[in-house]
């Protein structure tokens, strides 16, 4: 049973053929007559009624129709098909890019718009061959059931849209390439370009060579603490002279217009990498833009944000070494990003603390703090013995804390052990341990211990340039982490996690002009797949909630490599013709075909009834001599 019927149960309804029979007995045939009163109708309408019900059943046109609809409907219903009935052409996988290139345009619409043309040709060439559609933007993401009908793939190609960021090629080709390993399989890639070798997969494209120019790279460099360059690099493709082309720089402002900050016209050299630099400008949300109609619009604009970072407040407990004293009120006097407030009298939320006294050991600031030896340590970490190491070099590791030090030459006469279970980064190694060392917390911090004494005359090392430079760099980090918000480009596609502070709470996020915002928890990855300006509501360390996202992948605004040759229909269709292997054979399903005579059969008995008896009776029309004598009659009584 299970083999003929998809759902048996559903043949229970043709018990349904029993009231329908009875509908019938019982109904009055309805009979067109003329007469010249209604005072025998009762009569014969009483004689129909007392008229044997299954007389009526006899040479009953409709009865017969009802009943040939009614078992169609139910066998439709029921999943009637023929055991292997129909042999199927050998399966087909489609696998359409839909990366940011797809959206440059062509004649006729965009490059995706083509694509769309083409799977459906390759579709309407694959016969009845099941089709498994897919996209690329850099994972295979299915559209629709796998190995559907062609009618249903077909319908599928209307929900594919480009998205606004770019992909590997490699990884595109070792997709194909898996896909092509399974056994008696059709693959097809419909892309602007062909990403490699592909070994079984045909590649049709989609989509001319194009010149394009577009913003690829985009940095800031830090002058002073309020004030930044920005720097943009462009690329030109597709043009065999260069091309000078209009760049503007605006400063996005959440709440009105744009600001103009700067124009200029660019000369860009083909397969060449241009910069272009803006000098000293102060913190804000950038946006440079080419005034320029070409290959690809997504790549004409580029953000950079810079966000001024505040000045750092550092708390000092216990008998501090003078070297390290020092080199704070140097920072403090010089640099102005930090402020030395005394113990108790800080912003318990947003100071940084540098540990000495043995009272402090187990404490978990809200930012980063420097633990001292041999007293104070954070949870899980405890100081040891003394150990000499005289006569052992001292390694300075690869470490943000030593950027601008240089490789100093330090010699540290004696290094406390360190006992921990926990993972610690060695910035400075002594002897057999670390002397100096990063922790990291849970929530992506790091503390700094220090595990040796600060003496200047016995480390040759805190009274020189490079102990200033390392305890600076340490303050702007402990800086930087207040900033929840990443500071430069933002690509899309790019993850970006808010950083998880004691106090820092859920936020809100989404485009600048949106009415509704997405909820976000500091900690979860953040993904943004659209180009925009996006805003956050709820993160008060920031002084500027807004991130720019743009930057595509360098290989996206390259639209040359599009196949010249264009489209062949005929190549493709010898191919899908060619291929070697049959499809398997599947049940054939005559679920369409049965409610299709349903519907026929309910239409011709409806057509037969209103034509056999007809709801209102037309009257002849009166002779042309009738019509006369009317009129005549109608002008007398008038008159």
């Amino acid at each position: 049973m299970n083999a003929f019927f998809a759902s048996p149960a559903a043949l229970w309804l043709g018990l349904l053929i029993g009231p329908l029979l009875l509908l019938y007995m019982l109904r009055h045939k309805p009979v067109r007559k003329r007469m010249p009163s209604i005072v025998l109708w009762v009569g014969v309408a009483q004689a129909q009624i007392a008229t044997s019900p299954f007389q009526r059943l006899r040479r009953s046109l409709s009865l017969l129709l009802m009943l040939l609809a009614l078992i169609a409907l139910v066998l439709a219903l029921s999943g009637f098909r023929i055991p292997g009935g129909e042999q199927r052409g050998v399966p087909v996988t489609i696998v359409v890019d839909v990366t940011a290139s797809m959206r440059a345009y062509e004649k006729g619409g965009t490059r995706l718009d083509l694509a769309r043309q083409r799977a459906a040709d390759v579709i309407e060439d694959a016969g009845n061959s099941a089709i498994t559609l897919f996209t690329w933007d850099g994972n295979l993401r299915a559209v629709g059931p796998s190995e559907a009908e062609p009618s249903v793939a077909r319908g599928r190609l209307d929900d594919i849209e480009a998205v606004q960021y770019g992909s590997s090629d490699a990884a595109l080709v070792r997709a194909l390439d898996q896909l092509g390993e399974k056994e008696n399989q059709r693959v097809i890639l419909i892309s602007d370009h062909a990403p490699g070798q592909m070994k079984k997969a045909l590649f049709v494209p989609a989509g001319l060579p194009k010149m394009n120019v577009g913003i690829v790279s985009a940095s800031l460099s830090e002058i002073t603490a309020s004030q930044v360059d920005l720097f943009f690099g462009l690329d030109l493709h597709g043009s065999e002279r260069a091309v000078t082309v209009p760049l503007v720089l605006e400063r996005v402002v959440a709440g009105g217009d744009d600001q103009l900050v700067d124009a200029r016209d660019i000369s860009v050299v083909p397969d060449q990498r241009t910069s272009v630099t803006f000098s000293k400008l102060e913190p804000g949300l950038y946006r440079a833009h080419i005034k320029l109609d070409d290959g690809l619009a997504l790549d004409n604009e580029a953000y950079v944000r810079f966000s001024k970072l505040p000045v750092q407040d550092v708390v000092m407990t216990g008998e501090q070494p003078e070297a390290l004293t020092r080199a704070v009120e140097a920072i403090e006097q010089t640099m102005g990003v930090i402020r030395v407030v005394p113990s108790g009298m800080e912003d318990q939320a947003n100071a940084s603390y540098i540990f000495a006294d043995e009272a402090s050991t187990g404490a978990v600031p809200r930012l980063p703090s420097a633990y001292m030896a041999p007293n104070c340590t954070p949870p899980g970490i405890a100081f040891g013995e003394e150990v000499d190491v005289d006569d052992a070099a001292t390694r300075p590791a690869n470490s943000f804390l030593w950027r601008g030090a240089g490789t100093p030459d330090i010699r540290i006469p004696k290094v406390r052990e360190i006992d921990t279970s926990r993972y610690l980064r060695p910035v400075l190694e002594a002897g057999t341990g670390p002397a100096v060392a990063l922790a990291p917390r849970e929530n992506g911090l790091q503390d700094l211990i220090v595990a040796f004494p600060l003496d200047q005359n016995a480390t040759g090392f805190t009274g020189k340039l490079a102990f200033v430079i390392f305890w600076a760099n340490w303050f702007d980090y402990v800086r930087r982490v207040r900033e929840p918000l990443p500071r430069g480009a933002v690509s899309t596609r790019e993850t970006m996690r808010i950083r998880p502070l004691l106090g820092r709470g859920d936020f809100r996020y989404g485009a600048i002009d949106a009415e509704e915002l997405s909820e976000g928890s500091p900690g979860l990855a953040l993904q943004f797949d659209k180009h925009g300006v996006y805003r956050f509501e709820g993160l008060e360390d920031t002084d500027l909630p807004l991130v720019g996202v743009s930057l595509l992948d360098a290989q996206e605004s390259n639209l040359t490599t599009a196949d010249a040759n264009g489209y062949d229909a005929d190549a493709v269709n010898e191919w899908m013709q060619g291929f070697e292997g049959d499809g398997e054979r599947r049940d054939l399903d005559l679920r369409p075909w049965l409610a299709l005579l349903a519907g026929a059969l309910l239409l011709f008995d409806w057509f037969w009834f209103r034509r056999k008896f007809p709801t209102k009776a037309e009257a002849p029309p009166p002779a042309p001599k009738a019509q006369t004598a009317i009129r005549r009659h109608t002008a007398r009584v008038r008159a």
